[in-house]
């Protein structure tokens, strides 16, 4: 390990880890650990066979009464690499505790509520027992006491994944139905075995899937969302949850990935055919699918969660939406039922719980981090009523207006930690459900006559909700963060060329596969796409778009490159320059 690495891991893990300490967190994890139910049976690393002539294992969790009795069940399932036998009731966990990840990472919302047999972000047997199914719990190739070679986000897992499934649905406890379900990694596997490209289409025995939180393009959704690169999440995912439980060493996984995840974007810059194999193939998934796509997981699986419903080709899919904890949504009691409605219709031919005349979105708009202002239904994403509507940027003085103001006009900030603020007031009620995206004109200027000029710029942009003192209304974020704002967005200038296939009006999507650097005295438009949200303005609050050149919203381990930033940004807008906020405006029924 070099100093650099050392840097970036004291870096990426530090912060986390001194909060942890510094909360109680680390001593007094923030979840509660149940009992498991006494006619859970568990049966651990049971080797499953694969075509390639070496094993993976799971753990399977049945009925005991079940078993007794040779009833068939049908199977809720999960794959990831984060070793299944890390749970309490292994006393493989640290203080006998729950995982080392609720002592490490903030929640929100509350606290998570799950039995001592349930691993990382997986099923919890203690629910899914009892309601008349099986749990298998499986680690991926090369990781925990599976063989083969290790990955991630591979075509190799998603094939593995496919057999074991099937190899699960011919044993003789199971009905020969399996459902997939599990959280983040969990989720992400989902997307990839359901479009399995090694075998033209999704296992026979799959017939539905709950990704809960799961990104769908690596690259776009985490590596270097808008271009810029995303320094400390792979270095804490990497260091604290995945390199621990290889069952190798770091050299097999090199030898299946050509380089471990802290080299990806070294190696591979700009979005290439390395990439694109690791962005699940969305288009070809038509399982029934019941997806979480939280607005309180910007910076990590918000975006592609909603690309995956947008895009499958299911006849029978649904979405989850909300801004709490992520753990805390996934074992309440509201989830675990909607999902087991879910599961039953799919799985046990069983529709009376009326789950299947469930309109597609779960829409719920908050006004503030402890306020749902209203849960309701909706039958599409986006929705179909949204009026997008622009909000120019103006300097009389810095604000937003709904009419472009007509002379040419600028504001200047220090490309090192410098800002620009712009304000609208609403005068009447407001629900901004959906997509955001920035238009905005740039240039980068030499600080003074001697500065070698900048050729790049990157912007952190962010909407703000101030109530109608002027004060800012926080909501929850990713990993804990109490003190998010309504959404965010990045983008690196160079990298502003967009894919017009992917890109809307409302959407843009930036194509990644090469820079357009900046001439001196250049002036360009540049597109930024935001998280989706949804949140309610009283009237006489206020939306503030910033703007700036580092983090708006710091959410360790989250740390883009800035690298590129010296001199300073001008943002020019009036005239020629049409540099607006567009926001999706919904229309309140009186």
């Amino acid at each position: 390990m070099g100093i650099g690495e050392f840097t970036q891991i004291i870096k990426s893990v530090g912060p986390i880890l001194g909060n942890a300490l510094k909360s109680g967190q680390f001593f007094r994890p923030q979840c509660v650990l149940t009992e498991p139910d006494s006619d859970i049976l568990c049966e651990y690393d049971v080797k499953i066979p694969m075509s390639e002539v070496f094993f993976v294992t799971a753990n399977i969790y049945r009925s005991k009464k079940a078993a007794k009795n040779a009833e068939k069940v049908p199977v809720v399932m999960c794959a990831h690499p984060y070793n299944n036998n890390l749970t309490p009731a292994l006393h493989a966990t640290p203080l006998g505790g729950p995982p080392q990840q609720y002592r490490l990472i903030p929640q929100a919302g509350g606290k998570p509520v799950f039995s001592r047999l349930t691993s990382w972000e997986s099923p919890d047997p203690n629910f899914w027992i009892p309601a008349g199914y099986a749990v298998v719990n499986m680690n991926l190739p090369g990781y925990a006491s599976s063989e083969g070679p290790p990955s991630a986000f591979s075509e190799h897992q998603a094939k593995c994944y496919y057999e074991a499934i099937e190899w699960v649905a011919k044993q003789p406890w199971c009905t020969g139905k399996v459902g997939l379900n599990g959280v983040s990694f969990l989720a992400i596997t989902q997307w990839h075995v359901a479009a399995c490209q090694a075998y033209g289409g999704p296992p026979p025995s799959l017939c539905c899937i709950s990704p809960w939180e799961g990104l769908t393009d690596v690259y776009r959704d985490i590596f270097c969302f808008g271009g810029l690169p995303e320094k400390g999440f792979p270095t804490f995912w990497w260091h604290t949850e995945v390199k621990p439980v290889i069952s190798g060493t770091e050299d097999d996984f090199v030898s299946s990935e050509g380089c471990l995840p802290l080299d990806y974007l070294k190696n591979h810059p700009f979005y290439d055919d390395f990439w694109k194999a690791k962005a699940a193939k969305l288009e070809e998934i038509t399982v029934p699918m019941l997806i979480c796509a939280s607005f309180s997981d910007h910076g990590l699986h918000t975006m592609g969660s909603f690309r995956a419903f947008e895009k499958a080709k299911s006849k029978h899919k649904w979405v989850y939406t909300h801004r709490t904890g992520k753990w805390v949504a996934y074992y309440s009691a509201e989830v675990q039922k909607r999902t087991k409605d879910f599961m039953d219709c799919f799985l046990k031919d069983d529709t009376s719980s009326g789950f299947l005349d469930t309109p597609p979105v779960r829409l719920e708009v908050r006004s503030s981090r402890n306020e749902v202002h209203e849960v309701r239904n909706e039958n599409e994403w986006p929705i179909a009523h949204t009026q997008y509507t622009k909000f120019y940027l103006s300097k009389q003085p810095l604000s937003l207006s709904l009419e472009p103001t007509e002379k040419t006009e600028e504001t200047v900030y220090s490309a090192k930690q410098g800002k620009a603020l712009f304000n609208f007031k609403f005068d009447e009620e407001m629900e901004l459900s959906g997509y955001m995206m920035l238009r905005v004109w740039v240039e980068a200027r030499p600080e003074n006559g001697s500065e070698i000029p900048p050729d790049d710029m990157a912007m952190f942009v962010a909407v703000n909700k101030l109530d109608r003192n002027g004060n800012s209304v926080h909501f929850n974020g990713s990993v804990g963060n109490k003190k998010d704002m309504v959404t965010r967005g990045y983008c690196k200038v160079s990298r502003r060329e967009l894919d017009t296939v992917e890109s809307t009006e409302w959407h843009p999507v930036q194509k990644g596969e090469a820079e357009q650097k900046l001439k001196t005295g250049e002036i360009v438009p540049v597109d930024i796409e935001l998280y989706p949200s949804s949140t309610f303005f009283f009237a006489g609050e206020t939306l503030q778009l910033i703007t700036a050149s580092d983090e708006i919203i710091p959410s360790p381990p989250y740390k883009k490159s800035v690298d590129c930033n010296h001199g300073k940004h001008v943002l020019h807008f009036g005239e020629k320059f049409d540099s607006y906020l567009l926001v999706p405006r919904i229309q309140i029924k009186r």
